[in-house]
């Protein structure tokens, strides 16, 4: 994995290149930095290796129905089912793929369904209906980790700014910091409390607001410059950055740009406004601009749904991003994403009903062994779009259904 250095002294450390890293010092106390920011980098990079994942063997036979709703995962549910009958011939599983992700844990909800994949992370507004009648949030199970660079797939998120921005790498709280605004407190989703509570423990002033690119070191002209912020306003998307950047907050920098997918523009000039290829050609145009979205269409690599392809802004950089300020900055890498060292990396996830304290259903307990298995993980792989997921966070999930 590549990683770079910083200089804990001063703003100056989120200069490409104009810091000299303390690994290149020959005092003890940079040698031991180094070894902290390298462990740091190896405590998150997890390649999986699927000859540790445990095989699969049944530990109950499942008879009947086993009813499936949500989104198919490109693909990927349905194999993964098919894997699983080899060894549960008597699973009569049922799939519905029509209400997508959307509508996945409200299937949950009405008792429809027993496993909800989505292609989302489950937002607030579709766990609350569920909370309200079980007095619980579903349980999350990661069973995979989202792709690098191909839509559709729970790409990773690129953090962009001007090619002319001397600023090489961010950490998470910073893009709070500079996403975000000031807020009484922010969402606690799941967790011990199996709940869905708002908390002061989220809470900043606004005092700890980034708005300039002189509050993050740069100097000279940059200094008085406001930093101009662009993302994405659809709620499969916006959601994810809330969750992973701002705890569940909804409160953006006031001069926030939102932008969608041409797909979920209205038709006309209206709509033509608002198509993320204007948030990325604006990024390209501004050099005081910072934007989140998919790098796919930064390199031009992606297809347009007329089958046409992307055009790509070679005036947009790609920075790094650590998870602590005093961590080392991790490049936006297919092995980075794979490996989940890389903070905007994203999760396919499927959602199930488990009482707390009491043990789930198992006949979806078993499907989920399955999924996370090595012969699970083995179909995974195989599909190329999704990453299996490492060993040690394999279980973590287990844990979640056992």
């Amino acid at each position: 994995m590549t990683t770079r250095f910083s200089s804990a002294r001063g703003p100056g450390r989120l200069f490409g290149g104009k810091t000299p890293s303390r690994c290149r010092m020959a005092a003890g106390l940079a040698l031991a930095f180094c070894s902290t920011g390298l462990a740091l980098a190896s405590a998150f990079a997890q390649e999986p290796v699927l000859s540790r994942i445990p095989e699969y063997k049944p530990e109950y036979h499942v008879v009947g129905r086993l009813p499936i709703a949500g989104s198919p995962l490109m693909g990927l549910i349905p194999k993964l089912v098919k894997g699983f009958q080899k060894y549960q011939p008597q699973a009569e599983v049922s799939m519905n793929f029509e209400t997508e992700s959307e509508g996945a844990i409200g299937m949950l909800d009405a008792g429809v369904s027993e496993i909800a994949p989505m292609g989302d992370d489950a937002k607030v507004t579709d766990q609350m209906p569920f909370y309200n009648t079980f007095g619980y949030t579903p349980t999350e199970v990661s069973i995979a980790t989202g792709c690098y660079n191909m839509r559709g797939c729970l790409y990773a998120w690129a953090i962009m700014v001007n090619k002319n921005n001397p600023i090489a790498h961010l950490s998470m709280r910073q893009l709070d910091e500079i996403f975000g605004s000031a807020r009484t407190g922010a969402w606690q989703v799941g967790g011990p409390e199996h709940a869905i509570l708002f908390t002061a423990k989220y809470a900043r002033s606004a005092k700890s607001n980034i708005r300039t690119w002189g509050q993050l070191g740069l100097k000279g002209s940059w200094a008085n410059q406001p930093i101009q912020t662009y993302g994405y306003v659809a709620p499969g998307f916006a959601v994810d950055f809330e969750r992973k950047v701002m705890h569940w907050s909804d409160k953006w920098n006031g001069n926030f740009r939102e932008y969608v997918e041409e797909k979920e523009a209205v038709p006309g000039p209206d709509g033509r406004k608002v198509w993320s290829q204007n948030m990325y050609k604006a990024i390209s145009e501004n050099k005081y601009a910072i934007g989140w979205g998919a790098l796919m269409h930064v390199d031009g690599t992606c297809v347009n749904p007329d089958g046409s392809k992307c055009q790509n802004y070679p005036n947009v950089k790609v920075l790094a991003i650590s998870w602590r300020k005093s961590g080392p900055a991790i490049p936006l890498t297919p092995a980075n994403v794979r490996n989940r060292s890389y903070p905007l990396m994203r999760d396919a996830y499927i959602y199930v009903n488990r009482t707390p304290g009491q043990p789930l259903n198992p006949k979806v307990r078993e499907f989920l062994r399955f999924v996370l298995s090595r012969q699970g993980q083995e179909i995974i792989q195989r599909q190329g779009i999704y990453s299996p997921l490492p060993e040690s966070y394999i279980r973590k999930q287990l844990k979640k259904i056992d």
